[in-house]
């Protein structure tokens, strides 16, 4: 049993890494009315990181872990109320018109707690048969093409749940182009420095 739990574990670490690296680089996002309304993601990602740890309890790794948990909590805990929270979840989302790269504290939050799940992945992934490993990537990788390929499957079934209107900058569907308004200065919490910096 200890075998598959680890197995869940390492998938959810797995697909947290590549969710968090997927809105890091802009490769898909969501628009950003869907995105509040799946504030208990950041809850899941928090629990799932605090299970992966009670599994492996790899030294030293527990105060990263704690810091991270902060972070989820304070997020979950002001969803779309306090600045810091709106400019994460702008940023995050498919409404973002401003550069990228140059928002320092958004790529290094974002960095940090896909660092952490990276590192949950890599502690669990140690503790699994190889056969689990590659069971667990597939999975992973399965999981993964259907929530990244699922405008195309919620437009064709006409379900309109929020989660499934990822699309990318460059490809934005008609139905979800729909779904993204300009920001207002509230939800920009502008940090004029990071503005200022020249990267788009």
């Amino acid at each position: 049993m200890r075998d598959i739990i680890l197995c869940i574990s390492f998938i959810f670490e797995l697909y947290h890494s590549l969710g968090h690296l997927t809105v890091l680089t802009g490769y898909r996002m969501l628009p950003r009315k869907d995105l509040v309304a799946i504030r208990y993601y950041f809850l899941l990602d928090a629990a799932c990181a605090a299970i992966a740890y009670h599994l492996h309890q790899a030294d030293y790794f527990f105060p990263i872990l704690i810091l991270q948990q902060w972070q989820h909590i304070f997020y979950f805990s002001t969803w779309d109320q306090s600045g810091a929270c709106k400019r994460v979840i702008s940023w995050s989302s498919l409404d973002w018109d401003r550069g990228r790269w140059n928002q320092i504290d958004l790529v290094l939050g974002t960095t940090f707690d896909m660092g952490v799940h990276i590192a949950n992945t890599y502690f669990l992934g140690v503790m699994l048969s190889p056969s689990s490993q590659i069971t667990g990537i597939l999975v992973t990788i399965g999981l993964y093409q259907i929530v990244i390929k699922s405008p195309s499957l919620a437009w064709a079934s006409k379900i309109d749940i929020p989660g499934l209107a990822w699309a990318s900058k460059t490809e934005i569907p008609d139905w979800v182009a729909k779904r993204i308004k300009p920001l207002t200065a509230e939800q920009i919490q502008e940090v004029q420095w990071f503005d200022h910096l020249n990267s788009k």
